[in-house]
């Protein structure tokens, strides 16, 4: 390639990362498109023109981009990381791992693969390989709170209670923007029977970011937990504020309110609402559980927890709510 040729494509690809960095997407695919015209090998620019495809939306172009960017360069760990994760992200665990694993032999101390062939087994239900995967991604980078994190949430489902207090409040101290660990940590406070503290954490949460509806789903079932049931129906109130339709999580516990409040049928025809489109979601199913468990419905909270145990058999939630 002339030089002037090649000095162009570096300036596209620099003003494509411009963009990115600035939120145009739009126009940053055209400068990455622009640069592959003129040098259509050009891994950088393939690889990036891959990440905007997965922005937009277009898993199969992004993996062409991905594939050919690694093609060209067989040992670059970012492009084989890329292509690892969004094999996970279309739920292809096999492939990703295989190609995550391209990048550990690459990069034998590269934690983030290790953070994503875990994620892959967490969602298989192989916890324990997870786990042990995120050890030793966090002994390599000890300041990680996203490691932290991830080590905490499956302490909880696991049951070590102890051990995701621990991981979660050390991710905060490293991450105390982070707006998802404080429902985490609530959750963990409440499986250890502390609803006062988990009050406090949801509240901290939503004071980094009010429109953070976990937080405010978990603040209000913990309202209702300590029996503030005009507290908790005043938070699904702030919940739903400017707001065209509730939130899932906010829709289910405002149901798990109503049952609390003596509004049968209210509840249940909430509950429902939200499992027709919600049936994937263990937090949703753990409330309707509870609240048909409150109605004295027993043979819905049956039907609910067998999808529990299909969905995540060894939860330990899961297990807790068989046990009882």
């Amino acid at each position: 390639m002339a030089g002037n040729n090649r000095e162009k494509v570096e300036q596209l690809i620099q003003d494509g990362l411009a963009h990115h960095d600035a939120g145009d997407v739009e126009q940053a695919r055209d400068a990455y498109l622009q640069a592959l015209e003129l040098e259509p090998e050009n891994a950088k620019a393939l690889d990036l023109a891959g990440l905007l495809c997965m922005q937009f939306g277009e898993p199969v172009a992004a993996e062409e981009f991905y594939s050919s960017a690694v093609k060209i360069e067989p040992e670059n760990s970012r492009f084989l990381l890329h292509l690892g994760i969004l094999h996970l992200e279309q739920n292809e665990f096999s492939k990703s791992e295989e190609v995550l694993r391209k990048v550990i032999e690459v990069d034998p101390d590269h934690s983030d693969a290790r953070l994503y062939i875990a994620l892959g087994k967490r969602a298989l239900g192989e916890r324990e390989d997870a786990k042990a995967l995120l050890e030793v991604a966090e002994e390599l980078d000890g300041q990680n709170a996203n490691y932290k994190k991830w080590l905490g949430l499956i302490s909880l489902e696991t049951g070590d209670l102890v051990a995701a207090l621990e991981y979660t409040n050390n991710s905060i101290e490293l991450d105390p923007l982070d707006v998802s660990v404080y429902s985490q940590l609530g959750a963990i406070l409440n499986e250890m029977d502390d609803p006062d503290l988990a009050e406090k954490s949801y509240a901290a949460g939503i004071k980094v970011d009010p429109e953070d509806m976990r937080c405010r789903a978990g603040l209000a079932s913990t309202l209702i937990r300590l029996g503030k049931l005009e507290d908790a129906k005043r938070e699904i109130i702030e919940a739903n504020k400017n707001r065209d339709e509730e939130h899932p999580l906010v829709l289910s516990v405002s149901a798990l309110l109503d049952s609390f409040s003596g509004q049968k049928q209210e509840a249940l025809d909430k509950i429902e609402r939200v499992l027709t489109t919600e049936s994937g979601s263990l937090d949703v199913l753990l409330l309707a559980h509870q609240l048909m468990i409150n109605l004295e419905e027993d043979e819905k909270a049956e039907e609910i927890l067998e999808t529990m145990q299909s969905l995540a058999p060894d939860d330990a939630r899961v297990m807790t709510a068989l046990l009882g």
